[in-house]
């Protein structure tokens, strides 16, 4: 079974994301922030992590950093509000390898997912 880490601090959030990935039947896990998320990814390895940008602590951002620094290969996929193009591009770079607007839509979702289990 696949894991997946679905960080957001909005709990809101998180039980949507998980809802619309409900199908999948993944072995889900949360967390509700970048502190969390990396402590969790340090100690299981996960296949897919969805990641808000926008959290206290640490950001999404800087998630993406650490895990670039570390040569990390964990596949993230970014879910924000901020649909900058810098923003995206500055994901992209730092190894994500999609960027989804929030709240996403489950079709967009489900392609993200396919193509990255497939």
């Amino acid at each position: 079974m696949k894991k997946v880490l679905i960080v957001d601090d909005s709990m809101i959030s998180r039980r949507m994301i998980r809802q619309l990935i409900s199908k999948w039947n993944f072995e889900i896990d949360e967390a509700k922030n970048g502190v969390e998320a990396l402590e969790k990814i340090h100690t299981t390895k996960y296949d897919l992590v969805f990641l808000d940008l926008l959290m206290p602590d640490i950001n999404g951002v800087e998630v993406l950093e650490k895990l670039a620094q570390e040569h990390n290969q964990t596949k993230v996929v970014v879910i924000s509000a901020d649909i900058q193009e810098t923003t995206k591009a500055k994901c992209k770079e730092l190894g994500a390898i999609a960027f989804l607007n929030k709240p996403p839509k489950e079709e967009e979702l489900n392609n993200v997912i396919q193509q990255i289990i497939s």
